[in-house]
């Protein structure tokens, strides 16, 4: 087999540095590297074949870039998609060893160790990000994904929650990718949750918590709401509710000083505004929630002022 002629080996090298060394054996016959040359270059251990598909142009370690680009370039027309893309595009808290991507639903996809293949009908160009190396579904589209593969509806909704306050997206953004899944698990509920947020709720403690006092019959709570302190600076609060506000405390306000100035401010607040603040955790919300909408509604009616 006569060796490619250097401008063939440079443009070789364009494409295997856009690609992070990874490339198609497809793409590689195009520069005059059939499969048996491919077969010297990986016995020669200058190479390796990591699928049937893929071959990586150096035969170490691969990095997590070059193993999203195994990934996409071994499925065709592939993207990462769901808790990858989404992690791709800064969301934190959501680690998942595995890598997803997403195809058409008619295409034929080919196994790899650590890569989860998800098949759709309405997957199109328009849903690949267009300024992403490795090929990458848009924010909103990973995010709603990534909630309804998941089996349990908290944390799917968590996924969304993530998102809009981590300022990836907003509310509005993703209520549209998520009427677009008709056949989405969660659904109806993750849309319920897209409305939380749209109210201001921004933690999930907060989405539960609204939910809970539609339970306890009570009025709407108002989020995000802010009172002035003693020294006149702005105190934002979770929840406003009729007759007295709510703090919903997750388990960073379990720090000793962070602890401590909640405690400050709580009292501030207090003494400036006379109003009575409750307080519930996280945890508490999730595991208790027939105590909490007790104490929703005791509170309605000691404090409420209808």
């Amino acid at each position: 087999m006569p060796r490619p002629a250097p401008a063939t080996r440079l443009s070789l090298a364009e494409i295997s540095s856009a690609q992070q060394g990874v490339v198609t054996r497809e793409q590689l016959r195009e520069f005059g590297y059939g499969g048996d040359a491919v077969r010297a270059q990986v016995e020669a251990r200058r190479w390796q074949a990591v699928t049937s598909r893929v071959v990586v142009l150096h035969n170490g370690p691969l990095t997590l870039p070059q193993r999203q680009w195994v990934a996409v370039l071994s499925q065709p027309g592939a993207a990462l998609a769901g808790p990858t893309a989404a992690a791709a595009h800064g969301l934190q808290g959501f680690e998942d060893p595995v890598i997803h991507v997403l195809v058409r639903h008619e295409s034929t996809s080919h196994p790899v160790r650590g890569v989860r293949v998800h098949r759709s009908r309405r997957f199109s160009p328009d849903d690949v990000h267009p300024a992403r190396s490795v090929p990458t579904v848009r924010v909103e589209r990973a995010l709603v994904d990534a909630a309804t593969w998941c089996p349990q509806p908290r944390k799917a909704a968590a996924f969304l929650a993530a998102g809009v306050q981590q300022r990836l997206t907003t509310a509005e953004r993703l209520r549209p990718e998520l009427l677009a899944a008709t056949r989405a698990r969660h659904r109806a509920f993750l849309l319920h949750v897209v409305g939380d947020i749209e109210g201001g709720a921004q933690s999930f403690g907060e989405i539960d918590f609204g939910r809970l006092a539609r339970l306890a019959g009570v009025a709407p709570p108002k989020r995000q709401r802010f009172r002035y302190d003693r020294l006149g600076l702005r105190r934002y609060l979770d929840v406003e509710m009729d007759g007295y506000d709510v703090e919903i405390d997750g388990a960073v306000h379990l720090r000793p000083l962070r602890y401590w100035d909640d405690m400050d401010r709580q009292n501030d607040l207090i003494i400036v505004t006379g109003r009575p603040i409750l307080r519930f955790s996280t945890v508490g919300i999730r595991l208790m929630p027939d105590r909490v909408i007790e104490q929703i509604a005791g509170a309605d009616e000691r404090f409420g002022r209808g």
